[in-house]
């Protein structure tokens, strides 16, 4: 009779101890299943979000053309090319920005051609007496009036400088302009171009709009 007691309560124990190590098993399996389970999901979240960021990278950036007009301070020229036609001389320069935005050139640039001051004084030029005038419409290059150019960063605008440098009226010498942007005729903010124009004659020269 005890045995018997006895080796109920110990099949008894020896169940429960059964079943705990099953749940005990089973839980841990449970652990490592959901744990795997969630594992791949974080990967897939981290390319997925990768996948995205790259092929937001690769879209081309949308920009809008720029409706401001350029100041003075934002621009720099440079020569570009210089031919002879009809008797005059032309030179194309290059415009070039440095405002992040943009900006826009809307006709002729504004310029005053400089001119050395005296052999003795080396360096200082002074203001020559020339009237600019309107392009010529009789020369071999036209380039468009009255249009609006857009104008970005790393991008260039041109505009024609023309002169006449041999003629029986006289002449005078030039080795470089200042400028303003269409429209700005303030002279103390004008940027001064050193340039080896020579001699301008007739007391004229043409500067066409940019384009």
């Amino acid at each position: 009779m005890y045995a018997g007691r006895f080796a109920q309560v110990c099949y008894g124990a020896g169940t429960a101890v059964l079943l705990a190590a099953a749940l005990s098993g089973c839980q841990g399996e449970s652990a490592t299943v959901a744990a795997s389970a969630k594992q791949p999901a974080a990967v897939t979240t981290k390319k997925t979000v990768a996948a995205t960021a790259s092929a937001a990278a690769a879209k081309p950036r949308i920009t809008t053309p720029p409706t401001t007009p350029c100041a003075t301070s934002d621009l720099s020229l440079a020569p570009a090319q210089r031919h002879v036609t009809i008797g005059v001389q032309v030179e194309r320069f290059t415009i070039s920005t440095s405002n992040p935005d943009g900006c826009t050139l809307t006709g002729p640039l504004n310029l005053m051609p400089k001119g050395p001051l005296s052999a003795q004084v080396p360096g200082a030029t002074v203001d020559l007496a020339l009237s600019q005038q309107t392009w010529p419409a009789d020369l071999d290059v036209q380039p468009p009036n009255g249009v609006t150019v857009p104008l970005l960063p790393g991008k260039t605008a041109s505009v024609y400088l023309a002169w006449f440098a041999a003629s029986p009226i006289v002449c005078v010498q030039s080795n470089g302009f200042g400028f303003n942007a269409p429209g700005d005729t303030t002279y103390s903010d004008m940027h001064d171009v050193s340039y080896p124009i020579g001699p301008i004659c007739d007391g004229v020269f043409y500067v066409s709009a940019v384009f």
